[in-house]
């Protein structure tokens, strides 16, 4: 089955829109940096990391390849402040796995929250995704909050990516979805509460 999402995707602050070659850059420091990396998998030098950004692009722009980089943007700023991304999986209930990862400067202010929560609606509303899985590494407790914010569930063992990885799925049931628009309101009602700090790029 093929779902319709979109190359472009609005909340409060943000701006989730297909990744292009301007993004190369923040690419490359993200997956360089150990910090960044620590629970999320190897690092990558430049020569490697810009193959692997390239192989991204070239599935993006194929319709049915199942792949969704987005990098996310501030509305004020040029610059990305990190990546989101839905991959696609051979799994009937839980046709895509999520990825994201945000530069060092634009951690700890909501940002993740309020991306994900964008991303999460188009898919569920939108798009008529059922579920999204998440596989992470129980040591990331930036993001086991995440998953316990949003409130994903354990995922069957058939959906498990390794032994190493906890897996959860998100389901698009109503009451997660209600959620969801709460938290939506929220940060548009927070867009006008105080501005927006100025982000230096990684």
């Amino acid at each position: 089955m093929t779902y319709p999402i979109q190359k472009f995707i609005r909340s409060a602050r943000l701006s989730l829109s297909a990744m292009t070659q301007a993004e190369l850059t923040l690419y490359q420091n993200l997956y360089a940096d150990p910090v960044t990396m620590q629970y999320i998998g190897p690092c990558f030098d430049k020569e490697q990391s810009a193959v692997f950004f390239q192989n991204c692009l070239k599935r993006i722009k194929k319709a049915d390849s199942g792949w969704h980089f987005f990098a996310i943007q501030l509305h004020n700023q040029k610059d990305a402040i990190g990546f989101i991304s839905l991959i696609k999986k051979p799994f009937v209930e839980a046709p895509f796995e999520l990825g994201i990862i945000l530069s060092a400067t634009a951690r700890g202010l909501g940002y993740a929250d309020e991306a994900l929560t964008a991303l999460f609606l188009h898919c569920f509303i939108g798009a008529k995704v059922p579920a999204l899985l998440a596989c992470v590494d129980p040591r990331n407790l930036g993001a086991v909050k995440h998953i316990k914010h949003f409130g994903f569930v354990d995922a069957p063992a058939v959906l498990k990516k390794s032994a190493e990885l906890n897996s959860y799925l998100l389901h698009a049931t109503a009451d997660n979805i209600s959620y969801l628009r709460t938290l939506s309101q929220q940060f548009s009602e927070q867009q006008f509460d105080k501005p927006q700090p100025a982000l230096a790029e990684a």
